[in-house]
């Protein structure tokens, strides 16, 4: 993280040349007070930084090739991560570029105002395709279209883009992400229930006892090939917040584990420092920022 600052010192910046890992992304942001979700933020940092040590050297690839004279490996059947509040796009294009086809959603003002074009201007570095569309997360998932390519969770068909001709990114899903999510309380049931859901969509039915569940690992599952249909194990999940009120962070994820069954364990400190999170970075630039893993345990709560 050496060649970056911490996003709080960089809000005022339009436009972001961000280094990872052999490449750098340009990532247009506003700080415009609309909403949080136009800039970036610490956690999308911590987490892209893990995940990338975690993975590193771990992908399964069949097939190379180049982009841009840029060395890049293709896998015909890549995992798929779907990523909630991608913002403006840093998670999504960090897996993109690990060997993962990514679904990054947001609401509609942040798809259209930073999320889609950062991704269109960086696609070009990543092996792996990065598709963009809005998911409101107080939709049923009932009514959740996969074959809209602009919003899956929106009432009425939307004007299509000129990319339609692709496959469509749909579950089941092999990791779930989200960075910077939870700070409203307003906000945890929707989060919670989205992620549920899609845990839900990404796994068989009958759906797994818990007791194959009940360890879940602090570190992540690499990237590898998938099969294409729900498997046992749901998907793994990582979340990255700020523990700005400790009270709030501890009872939400309390929460989670009682009410959807998602079961998270806190990813140490001393194993992000490993993964060089805040590498060149004051001791105190990145207090507070946690990552949480976990899974559905496969049985607790209805699917919204």
């Amino acid at each position: 993280m050496s060649d970056t600052q911490p996003a709080h010192h960089t809000k005022h910046l339009p436009v972001l040349a961000y280094p990872f890992n052999n490449v750098a992304f340009h990532l247009v942001q506003r700080d415009d007070g609309i909403s949080n979700g136009t800039a970036l933020w610490l956690g999308a940092q911590v987490l892209s930084v893990y995940l990338s040590a975690e993975f590193k050297g771990k992908s399964k690839t069949i097939e190379t090739g180049t982009n841009n004279n840029i060395s890049v490996l293709y896998d015909t059947a890549r995992p798929k991560a779907v990523e909630l509040g991608s913002g403006v796009g840093l998670m999504a294009l960090a897996l993109a570029s690990l060997g993962y086809d990514v679904l990054a959603t947001d609401t509609m003002h942040v798809c259209a105002s930073v999320l889609r074009s950062n991704i269109n201007a960086n696609a070009h570095l990543v092996p792996g395709r990065v598709h963009v569309r809005e998911l409101n997360w107080g939709v049923n998932s009932t009514e959740w279209k996969w074959d809209d390519n602009v919003s899956i969770t929106s009432p009425a068909p939307l004007p299509r883009r000129g990319d339609d001709s692709r496959d469509f990114l749909a579950p089941p899903f092999d990791l779930i992400v989200s960075s910077d999510t939870i700070y409203d309380t307003a906000l945890v049931a929707p989060l919670f229930e989205t992620i549920h859901a899609l845990s839900a969509l990404s796994s068989t039915t009958p759906i797994c006892p818990p007791s194959s569940l009940s360890s879940i690992e602090a570190s992540p599952a690499p990237p590898s090939k998938s099969s294409g249909t729900p498997t046992c194990k749901p998907p793994i999940i990582y979340l990255a917040v700020e523990r700005r009120d400790p009270t709030f962070i501890t009872a939400t994820f309390r929460r989670a584990g009682e009410e959807w069954g998602l079961l998270f364990q806190r990813v140490p400190e001393k194993r992000l420092r490993r993964a060089g999170v805040g590498v060149g970075w004051d001791a105190g630039e990145w207090d507070g920022v946690e990552v949480w893993c976990g899974r559905w345990d496969g049985v607790t709560g209805a699917v919204k």
